[in-house]
């Protein structure tokens, strides 16, 4: 037989469906020993405990009137670990450049690693304190432990419709990119950045069904967390 000078076939087997099986799960094992192990070294990793700040207190007490009161629910980003002042605190920052024309008397009742759940057990505690209006910023625990979107959700509707039965407006801080955390390795920084995603479309949808809540939204400000020189000694506030 003549030679035509092409190349030889080759006849190749596809893998049977039984072969393919135990190596996808192989990787799918390997993928989530990593995550795991980095779970676990982004917990037990020795850092600095930091201490959380009381952000109560008038502001602006030289103005005349009987002050606003102002309610505050949530976790860590209303405590400022890691900052010198309650001063510091982006709360009492905003109130200090928003013209109320009256004094504000802040009280807060946020504790660092609360969740919507645990933000939803001190509404009794809140409305007691009497306030005009309320502050939520709470989601990141909630992310981070992978509470499931729909429980966070509907902890966070009971929350903000309880409130407006006492106080005029709630206002509820959205979630910032928590796959920016100096603290988190990759690829562990996708899953979080994921999850933070989710709870932040959540936050969105429920201040959106109640007339009387607006959203404070964070979100404009996950380019500056990408810089690792924002965090605290801990890495993750």
């Amino acid at each position: 037989m003549r030679a035509t000078g092409r190349p030889p076939i080759r006849l190749t087997r596809r893998p049977s469906p039984g072969r393919l099986l135990p190596a996808a799960a192989g990787i799918a094992l390997g993928a989530a020993t990593v995550l795991a192990a980095q779970v676990v070294w982004v917990v037990r990793r020795k850092l600095p405990t930091l201490t959380e700040l009381d952000v109560s207190g008038p502001l602006a007490g030289h103005l005349a009137g009987a002050p606003v009161r102002m309610v505050a629910l949530g976790d860590s980003t209303l405590t400022g670990p890691g900052l010198e002042t309650p001063a510091d605190v982006w709360i009492r920052q905003a109130l200090a450049e928003i013209d109320v024309g009256r004094p504000v008397d802040l009280v807060s009742l946020a504790r660092g690693g609360s969740r919507a759940a645990d933000v939803r057990r001190r509404v009794d505690e809140a409305v007691a304190v009497g306030a005009d209006l309320a502050v939520i910023a709470v989601g990141a625990n909630d992310a981070i432990h992978g509470t499931p979107p729909a429980r966070f959700a509907a902890d966070l509707d009971a929350t903000i419709s309880q409130l407006l039965d006492h106080v005029a407006v709630v206002a509820v801080a959205n979630l910032g990119d928590l796959g920016n955390l100096a603290r988190v390795p990759r690829p562990l920084t996708a899953v979080l950045r994921r999850r933070s995603r989710t709870i932040c479309r959540r936050i969105e949808d429920v201040v959106a069904r109640h007339e009387r809540a607006v959203l404070l939204d964070v979100t404009t400000s996950n380019v500056g967390f990408r810089d690792r020189s924002v965090f605290a000694a801990d890495l993750f506030h």
